[in-house]
């Protein structure tokens, strides 16, 4: 019997999250961790992003959080270094 790799196991894969502190971008990183992706949720404010982070480590995921506002010259490289 072969197995085959679900197409939608993210495992040992690392996914950025935007505006993931609540609405649809925490939804996009719950599904990504579900499939067993390691997130990074980035948003503007540390504390939602903080609940947002809590909230997925308690189901098992691997989560790490960038606070940092995406219009500032210098962001993506503030992501890209977290």
């Amino acid at each position: 019997m072969s197995h085959t790799a679900s197409p939608f196991d993210l495992t040992g894969k690392t996914a950025v999250v935007t505006g993931a502190s609540s609405g649809i971008g925490a939804e996009i990183a719950r599904g990504l961790a579900a499939a067993g992706a390691a997130v990074v949720l980035v948003g503007r404010s540390k504390e939602r992003l903080a609940g947002a982070a809590e909230a997925l480590a308690a189901t098992g995921a691997r989560v790490s959080t960038v606070d940092v506002d995406l219009r500032a010259d210098d962001a993506a490289r503030a992501v890209v270094d977290a």
